[in-house]
This record gives C-alpha cells, structure tokens and sequence, in this order.
C-alpha cells in the first residue's frame, strides 16, 4: 500500500502514512481548510452582493424571510402574473404611475343553475350539482391566463401588505357621496318588472346610482370558444338593447359603478386565482386593486365612492376588507375563523353588513360592523337555516337578503325584514323560480335580482312604492 499524499510505501498493515500524520502536517491543512473556507465564503457574499444591485435594486433582504422584520412599506413588489401595460390605439392615455408600495390579499354568490360552469360560494359547494343552490356558481372554465382584450393598463396593486396604489388615467370620483333624501311614508313591495332576459345567463344586476342604465354579468357571448362571463350595461329607457362594456379575457363577476358612473369594480378569474379590477370607461384602461396569491373577490363601492369592501383570503379564512378606489388604504375589517362574504354597505357608508357562514348551505347568518370607529360584528338575522346576500334600503328601514327554505340550500326566496321591528315577509315574485341577491336601488324605488328557472337566469327588479298611514 501506498500514502496518497506523500506516494511513499507503507509497511504492511498499516495505513497512515507516519511522515505525513505528524502533529505539524495536521496543523499546516487545518490552515489550508480555513483559508480555502474564508476564500470561499467571500467570493460567495462577492458574488451575492453584485446579483442583489443588479437584480434587486440592493433591497434582496425584502424579498426572503427577513423582510417580515422590517417596518419599511414602501418597497414596491410587482407580481410576475400581472398583465402587460397596452391600450387602445384610440386611448394613448399614459399607464398610471407606478409610485405605490404592495402588501399583501369569488366566490360569486352561489344558486340553482343550468348545466354550466360554477364558483363556489361557499366551501362544500364544489360537489354540489348544477341545481342544487347558488353555490354552485360559476367555477370559470380553464382560462389561459393573459391579457384583457384590447382594454387594460396594468399598474401597481394590493398583493400581500398595505399600499397606495394610483393611476394618472383613472380620474377618481369626489369625496362624499350625495345626501339620499328620504321621504315619509313606508317600502312596501308592488310588483316585479322583467329587466334583462337573453339566451345566456345573466346575473350579478346594480342599478346604477342615478338610475341610468342596469349593469350586470352574462354569458350571452364566448371568450377563446368557452361560454365566460362578461360586463354588460343595458340603458333603462323602453326598447334599450345591452351591451357589452369591455372585452376582458377571464369571467366578470360582480360588477357595480361609482356614484358618478364613471369606473366599474369588479371581480375576475383572468389574473388567478381572482383579483378585484377597476375599468374606468372614460380612458378605457384598468388596473388591478388586488394581486398575489391569495383569492379576492364579491367587490361592493361605498356610497360616496371611494372605499371597496371585498372579500379575501390572505389571511386563511375569508374575511371582509377594505381598499381604496386607488389601491390604497388597505384594511381588514373582520378577523376569526368563520367564513364572511357578500359585504354591502349601509346607506351612509357607517357600516357593512355581511353573510357569516357556520355551515355551508345550511347556516349561515347576516351580521353586521360599523366602521368608524371599527367595532365587532353583530347578527341582524340569526336563524338554525341559511340567511344571505343581505343588503339595506336606502332610508335604512328594510333589509332585503336571501333565505334557502331546504336544508340543501335550495328553495331561496327574498325576504325582506324591518330593521326597527325585526318583521319579516317572504317574497316569491315569481312562481317556480329561485330569487338571489337583491341589490337596492339608490332611490329606494326598488332593487335588482336575478332569478334561475330551467331556462337559465334573468334579471328583475322588484317594484316598491311608500305609502303613509
């Protein structure tokens, strides 16, 4: 045998080289390892810092787990998903300024529906079939993620930590919303007025503030050869035909405008998993509120305008939020482990109720936190069934909602209750049919609905007048 460090011969049976294992030669390769170590470890922290001013701007730590350590928001963190900036050729309005900071962020409400795709209102309707509930609403088909169609400005956005978020060509509305004059005299329901019926699905009804046109969802048209849902406004004048608003390359949910009609919130499956977007019709560009991995979605304006209540997971469970119209002012509203979707605002813009849910299409509750300052949530309507998509008339005495009548959760009916006596009625406007998600009229003239019959679904407005006694 041989010494691999020296070559010499060793006596037989034995293995250390006694030339080579002295006291002194041990010492000399402790040093060699140290240094050739240190060598290493400096070449490496070298080589680290050159890839951190090139690529991150010398902020590398904000990106990995130290970041949680620090207070500084101000770092702006662009998702790789988010679309790229174009425009119209007919709209050369530059891309908003990209001077926001990010932190961190449909289900659709759910109902009885024809045979098409579903989005989950709530947890365990993902194995509910198409007539079972609105629960099963709406699961968008398998949508290449990509750019709206011809429509989108993509700026900053709320993905997963506070941020202000502005764009030079969305012109925000003017604070403070417009005192809703309250005559005397009591709601009481009159009829039911057919607003909007096609070969597809239509849904997701708001009349707009000034009582101009009727915005909603439909899926009369196909986007990449699959049935989507898309933003439609339909004028309310006698004869008016709907149409479509923006092309948009993924499903619109929930779509409602500002008090000045201007811009449309709305939620979207085309960034995964659902992000809420604003479209402002007059640039005809949008950005996206929300980004990141976490899903948000059910998007509801505040009266005067300038906050969005939304829904969002970023947290685990679903919770009520808040976000300014420019992305900024990121605020969490509810907290626990229960599920809260579906938030509407009072009319003054000093609370929002919402749908708490215990068990999915069984029970559920609709509560209700006021806002400034922010207190705990109280039920408004607590009963051992399934209570939901709540929302409050204008003069604040009634609160219309939907209420599954079968342990299932199918069998919804309207139910409008006061909110001084608790009273309740039932409405079945239309004989056969299942009535979802009343949304008043800002004139408390009435509110939208959509209704699904074995034809698909339609949109309707129930018909109030105030009577005095």
């Amino acid at each position: 045998m041989y010494c691999f460090k020296c070559g010499k011969k060793l006596p037989a049976r034995v293995v250390i080289c006694p030339d080579c294992d002295t006291p002194q030669k041990r010492r000399q390769r402790y040093r060699r390892r140290m240094i050739l170590g240190l060598f290493i470890f400096l070449a490496g922290a070298v080589a680290g810092s050159l890839f951190d001013t090139v690529f991150f701007k010398g902020q590398a730590w904000q990106h990995s787990f130290l970041g949680f350590f620090s207070g500084d928001k101000s770092t702006q963190v662009v998702p790789e998903n988010l679309p790229a900036q174009t425009s119209r050729p007919e709209t050369p309005a530059s891309i908003a300024s990209e001077t926001a900071s990010v932190d961190e962020s449909q289900l659709s409400d759910s109902e009885q529906a024809p045979a098409e795709p579903a989005i989950i209102t709530e947890v365990a309707a993902a194995t509910q079939t198409a007539d079972i509930s609105e629960a099963d609403e709406f699961v968008a088909a398998s949508i290449a993620v990509q750019l709206p169609v011809a429509d989108v400005v993509a700026t900053a956005a709320i993905a997963d930590k506070p941020a202000v978020a502005a764009s030079e060509s969305l012109s925000l509305p003017e604070s403070g919303a417009a005192a809703v004059a309250v005559p005397a005299g009591k709601l009481v329901y009159k009829k039911v007025s057919l607003l909007e019926k096609s070969a597809g699905s239509d849904y997701h009804g708001f009349m707009a503030r000034d009582g101009s046109e009727l915005i909603f969802s439909s899926n009369r048209l196909k986007v990449n050869a699959a049935a989507t849902y898309q933003c439609f406004a339909k004028p309310v004048a006698s004869g008016a035909v709907a149409r479509q608003l923006f092309d948009w390359s993924g499903n619109v949910w929930t779509p409602e405008t500002t008090p000045d009609n201007n811009m449309v919130v709305f939620s979207s499956d085309s960034a995964k998993p659902e992000h809420i977007f604003v479209y402002d019709r007059n640039t005809r560009n949008s950005m996206p509120l929300t980004t990141g991995t976490s899903k948000n979605m059910m998007p509801s304006i505040s009266p005067d305008g300038r906050l969005v209540a939304f829904v969002s997971n970023r947290k685990g469970s679903n919770h009520i939020w808040l976000i300014g119209i420019d992305g900024g002012n990121l605020m969490q509203i509810t907290t626990g482990s229960t599920d809260d979707r579906e938030p509407r605002w009072a009319p003054d813009g000093s609370a929002i109720v919402f749908t708490r849910i215990f068990e999915p299409l069984k029970r559920s509750h609709i509560m209700k936190v006021t806002l400034e300052p922010l207190g705990e949530p109280v039920a408004i309507v607590e009963t051992s069934g399934r209570n939901w998509l709540a929302d409050i008339s204008p003069d604040g005495s009634l609160l219309a909602f939907t209420r599954s009548e079968s342990a299932d959760g199918s069998k919804n009916a309207l139910v409008l209750r006061e909110m001084s006596s608790g009273k309740e009625e039932t409405l079945r406007p239309l004989a056969g049919a299942e009535c979802f998600r009343p949304v008043w009229n800002r004139d408390s003239s009435g509110f939208v609905f959509h209704a699904s019959a074995r034809d698909g679904r339609s949109l309707y407005q129930a018909i109030f007048s105030r009577e005095t006694y």
